[in-house]
């Protein structure tokens, strides 16, 4: 990033005094005995015409005076300058840490109802259930990764939390847990991935019409694109720095990471999904991590 303050030009740095404007005001650099040299028509430097000059109007005290005064002035000036830069530096100080205090929250973290959820060191390995095409199996696992619920809670008492209010029900208020919802986005990627590549590969005429039907006449594009920007902050909400290496291949070369066998430090799923089981919406119609019918939403 561009350097915010302004380096001197190389006239400005080598620039000596005599290269330098006079004033009476901005010169602090005259000695005592410039100060005190006297300014009458004894003073060897001064013409005639200076002499005439001052003497037809004012006098070599006035002049002394108005120097000395305009020095007490300048410095009383800078005295002042210098006082209110200290108080603003101060001033500035204060309200930085107001403003972080707001930001922190004054009592640290907003209450919640949900309890504190330690980490566990877990290992990242390849699961192909969860990647391959879908079938009975296969979308049950999926379906499976959603607690009874479909990932939403009752919240009875939200007023005593940093909460507005949730979704009424005729059973209570609910919430949606944050990780369930990530989950449901991801499952939607994965079904219309495989609609999409089959009626391409197959070049199946009736799951192109209704892909089209549900892109067009349903909300489910808007659904999808809400999903991938969701899931983006979704990551850079969770930050996880691990360090990943090349897996070793066949011939012994190491160039590709595919991320698996990398230990994380992640959520204790089982101790999130028993708050789930204590707490979960019990009135679900809808089981699965991604419906298509109904509400798309």
């Amino acid at each position: 990033m561009p350097s915010i303050f302004h380096k001197p030009s190389a006239r400005h740095a080598s620039a000596s005094d005599d290269d330098m404007p006079y004033s009476p005001v901005e010169r602090q650099d005259m000695t005592f005995d410039d100060e005190n040299k006297p300014l009458s028509g004894g003073y060897n430097g001064s013409s005639s015409t200076d002499r005439g000059h001052m003497e037809g109007g004012m006098g070599t005290h006035e002049l002394y005076a108005l120097n000395r005064s305009l020095r007490r002035n300048n410095l009383l000036l800078k005295v002042l300058v210098g006082l209110v830069a200290v108080l603003l530096v101060i001033r500035m100080f204060f309200d930085g840490r107001g403003v972080y205090k707001e930001w922190k929250g004054e009592k640290g973290k907003p209450k919640t109802p949900v309890p504190e959820i330690g980490f566990r060191r877990t290992m990242f390995e390849k699961n192909e259930i969860y990647s391959s095409r879908p079938t009975p199996e296969t979308d049950k696992a999926w379906d499976d990764l959603l607690p009874p619920g479909r990932g939403f809670v009752f919240v009875s008492d939200w007023k005593k939390y940093d909460l507005p209010a949730g979704e009424e029900t005729p059973w209570g208020t609910i919430y949606s847990v944050a990780v369930f919802h990530q989950m449901h986005c991801l499952g939607q990627l994965r079904r219309f991935t495989w609609l999409f590549l089959d009626s391409i590969v197959k070049n199946d005429t009736e799951v192109q019409e209704s892909v089209r039907h549900m892109f067009t006449k349903l909300d489910h594009a808007d659904h999808l694109h809400h999903c991938f920007d969701y899931l983006r902050q979704t990551i850079q909400c969770g930050g996880d720095m691990s360090l990943e290496w090349p897996r070793t291949e066949a011939d012994g070369r190491r160039f590709a990471v595919d991320g698996w066998g990398i230990p994380h430090q992640c959520r204790n799923w089982d101790a999130i999904m028993e708050y789930m089981d204590k707490n979960h919406f019990n009135n679900s119609m809808v089981a699965e991590i991604a419906p298509l019918v109904g509400s798309s939403g």
